[in-house]
């Protein structure tokens, strides 16, 4: 309720300090009104110190008015140049500095443009009688001038305090690499697969190392339980061929074990510091489908 009341009532005044122009505030009863302040601008501008509205039927009906023109004086602030001059909530301001007002935005104008420390002549219809008064403007001090009691609700403009220094941002992708790591780790469980290893794929000064073709695949990780771990192979050697046919890429390996019955023995083409052997591995149950963090067969 607070925030919808601010946006009812705080916003239109902001945006009558930041325009110059008057905008309706309603009030509790929903009655709108307009209602600005004519003071300076945000950054330059004289201040008279009053609230001001255009005049509405019940206004000069209330105050046995017979012209609409002139600009209502609802409200003067206390030590302002319209309180020494003796204006006084319910004043008409008809005519400023020899001026015929028309409305409260015209008003505003006027006494924004008028240089401070002049002393100008305000033409009021008081009940009825105009009285002639004469008001120095002084400077303005500042976007607070224009903030004060609206209706019920009252806006103050705190000292803002001094933004602490804003602490080194890490590199981003170590971030990222620890979130993803953490990600795998809460989410996703490790299961060995058919053959129960793991690789990486050898491609361009990584498979030239290991004198070895494009897509082959170093074994970097092996269960000691699996079938491949019971057939002896190890971490580090790089497997190059199954069943007598080149690999080149691991889905090569993968349909070959994918389309294998439980049972079936496969021959794994492997090279060992250099030296090649073959490797006869049993293969077990099918694994159900599971999360990796690499490619695992």
């Amino acid at each position: 309720m607070a925030r919808e009341a601010f946006w009812r009532v705080g916003a239109p005044v902001l945006a009558a300090a930041l325009l110059g122009v008057p905008v309706a505030t309603p009030a509790q009863d929903d009655v709108r009104e307009p209602l600005m302040r004519a003071f300076h601008m945000a950054g330059g501008g004289s201040h008279l110190g009053v609230s001001l509205s255009d005049l509405n039927a019940d206004e000069r009906t209330r105050l046995k008015l017979t012209d609409e023109r002139g600009a209502l004086v609802k409200d003067v602030r206390r030590d302002t140049p319209a309180a020494k001059a003796g204006l006084k909530a319910d004043d008409v301001i008809v005519r400023f500095d020899g001026e015929t007002v028309r409305s409260a935005a015209q008003l505003t104008r006027l006494v924004r443009e008028t240089p401070a420390g002049r002393p100008v002549t305000i033409e009021v219809n008081r009940g009825g009688a105009v009285q002639r008064l004469t008001a120095t403007l002084e400077e303005g001090q500042g976007f607070s001038q224009f903030l004060g009691d609206v209706g019920d609700m009252k806006f103050d403009m705190p000292p803002i305090p001094p933004v602490p220094p804003i602490p080194p941002v890490p590199p981003i992708e170590p971030l990222v690499r620890e979130g993803m790591d953490r990600f795998n780790r809460e989410f996703f469980i490790q299961r060995p697969g058919r053959l129960g290893i793991q690789y990486q794929e050898l491609s361009g000064q990584l498979a030239r190392y290991f004198k070895v073709a494009d897509g082959t695949l170093l074994v970097s990780d092996v269960d000691e339980d699996s079938p491949a771990g019971k057939a002896g192979l190890k971490a580090g050697d790089v497997i190059v061929q199954v069943n007598g046919k080149t690999l080149s890429h691991g889905q090569d390996l993968r349909e070959q074990v994918a389309k294998a019955e439980s049972g079936v023995q496969i021959t794994l083409g492997v090279q060992r510091d250099g030296r090649p052997m073959d490797l006869k591995v049993t293969l077990g149950e099918r694994a159900p489908a599971r999360a990796r963090r690499s490619p695992s067969i």
